[in-house]
C-alpha cells in the first residue's frame, strides 16, 4: 500500500496519481471521510485533495453523500469508495472446490459461485472458471484479478512450480490465466497468482480488523500451510518457499511424513488424523502439537498475531484455541502471550477473500507507482 515514505520519482502527474492511490486506499479503509479529513488523515493541502478527490468521482472510483448539518454553515461531504459497479475478481482453485467471487475494494463479496473440485487438467479448471465468471461481468468494471492456488507459486511471474494435490507442476499459470481473461474482455487487467495460504494470510491482514502489520496464518488441512505478512506485504523467501511450516520437525522419532522426514507437523496435525480418530485425547495431543509449532513460529518470526484457519479449525474451533493458548507457556518465550494466537473469521473464504484483497491492493500499487507516459 502507498504511504508517506514511498514518495514515487517523477513529475506532478506521477504525484497526482500517488495522491490519488493513497486517498483511494485510506478511503476503502475509513469510508465516510470529508475533503479536510482526509487533507489531515494524509498530511496534504485542501486544494491537492480536491483536486485528486475531482479526478476519482469523475473515473466512477468514488462518491459523495451530504454529512448531518453541524451548526451553522454548509454541511459536509462525505467521501466513500463506489462499490457495486468497480470490483476485482477472485478465483480460488482448490482440491475440494473451485470458486469465483466479486469484491469491492473495500472487500465486500458482492456476488460468489462455488464449484466443483479442480480437475486434473488446468486448462479445464480455467475454462470451467471463467464459464462461471462470465454471467457475473455484466454492468462491471472489473479493477484487478487475484487467483489463489494450493501450490508453490512465482507471483511476479505467475509460474507454478508444483501443486501436488492437483498433480499440476511447472505450469505459466499467469500466462495461462491472462489468455483466459482475455476471452472475457479482461486484457491488461492487473493480476497477482499466489499461494493459497498466502493469499489467505494477507486476506486477514487486510480484511479481519486487526491493527497489524505482521501475521502469520497456519492452514491445518490435507497438511499444514502457512502464510506470512511482514510489514503489511506478503513475504515469500529467497526461493518462494517461506510460510512451508507443516515440514518443522515436531519429534524427530516420531512417525514418517510423506516429505522422507520424521515427527513434521503435518504427521501430527493433519484433519485426515483428526477424521479417523476424533477424541478428546487426540484433540489434546494436537493442542500440545500446535502449541509447539506456534511457539517456534512466534520466536522465529515474531508475529502480531498467528492465525488458526483451515478444517481442523472448523471442526475443532474454540476447543482447539484453548488447548493451544493453556499449553503455549509450556513452548513460548515469556515475551509472548497465549492471546497472540487466535481463530480466523473467515472459515473456508480465507483464501478466496484474501486472493480478492491481492487484486485490490495490486490495482491501488499500480495506481500509485505506474510510471506515467
Amino acid at each position: 500500500m502507498p504511504n508517506a515514505s514511498e514518495i514515487p520519482k517523477g513529475g506532478t502527474r506521477q504525484l497526482r496519481r500517488w495522491h490519488k492511490a493513497r486517498i483511494l486506499d485510506h478511503l476503502r479503509k475509513q469510508p465516510g471521510l470529508s475533503r479536510s479529513d482526509l487533507a489531515k488523515h494524509l498530511e496534504l493541502s485542501p486544494s491537492a485533495v480536491t483536486e485528486v478527490v475531482a479526478e476519482l468521482l469523475e473515473e466512477g472510483l468514488l462518491l459523495e453523500r451530504p454529512l448531518p448539518p453541524q451548526g451553522q454553515g454548509r454541511p459536509s461531504i462525505a467521501l466513500e469508495v463506489e462499490g457495486e459497479r468497480n470490483m476485482v475478481l477472485a478465483w480460488e482453485i482448490d482440491v475440494d472446490r473451485m470458486a469465483v467471487a466479486l469484491m469491492s475494494l473495500a472487500g465486500d463479496v458482492r456476488v460468489k459461485t462455488v464449484l466443483p473440485p479442480a480437475p486434473k487438467d488446468p486448462q479445464e479448471a480455467l475454462a470451467l472458471l471463467a464459464a462461471a465468471t462470465h454471467p457475473l461481468l455484466s454492468g462491471r468494471r472489473v479493477l484487478g484479478v487475484g487467483v489463489a492456488v494450493p501450490g508453490l507459486v512465482e507471483p511476479e511471474e505467475g509460474h507454478l512450480t508444483l501443486a501436488p494435490n492437483l498433480g499440476w507442476q511447472d505450469l505459466a499459470l499467469g500466462e495461462m490465466v491472462q489468455k483466459v481473461l482475455a476471452s472475457l474482455g479482461l486484457a491488461g487487467v492487473p493480476l497477482i497468482v499466489e499461494n493459497e495460504a498466502n493469499a489467505a494470510a494477507y486476506g486477514l491482514y487486510a480484511l479481519g480488523g486487526w491493527e497489524v502489520d505482521h501475521c502469520v496464518y497456519l492452514n491445518l488441512g490435507v497438511g499444514v500451510g502457512g502464510g506470512v505478512v511482514v510489514d503489511r506485504k506478503v513475504y515469500h523467501g529467497a526461493r518462494f518457499h517461506a510460510g512451508e511450516v507443516g515440514h518443522i520437525p515436531l519429534n524427530p522419532d516420531g512417525p514418517s511424513c510423506g516429505c522422507g522426514k520424521q515427527g513434521c507437523a503435518e504427521v501430527y496435525l493433519s484433519f485426515r488424523r483428526w477424521n479417523a480418530n476424533a477424541s478428546k485425547e487426540l484433540l489434546s495431543e494436537m493442542g500440545d502439537k500446535l502449541a509447539h509449532l506456534c511457539a517456534i513460529v512466534l520466536s522465529t518470526l515474531d508475529p502480531n498475531l498467528i492465525v488458526l484457519g483451515g478444517p481442523l479449525v472448523g471442526a475443532t474451533g474454540e476447543e482447539l484455541l484453548r488447548e493451544v493458548r493453556r499449553r503455549l507457556p509450556k513452548y513460548a518465550l515469556r515475551v509472548h502471550s497465549p492471546e497472540q494466537v487466535v481463530l480466523s473469521p473467515f472459515g473456508r473464504e480465507a483464501a478466496l477473500l484474501g486472493a480478492g484483497a491481492l487484486a485490490a491492493a495490486q490495482f491501488i500499487d499500480q495506481m500509485a507507482f505506474a510510471e506515467v507516459v
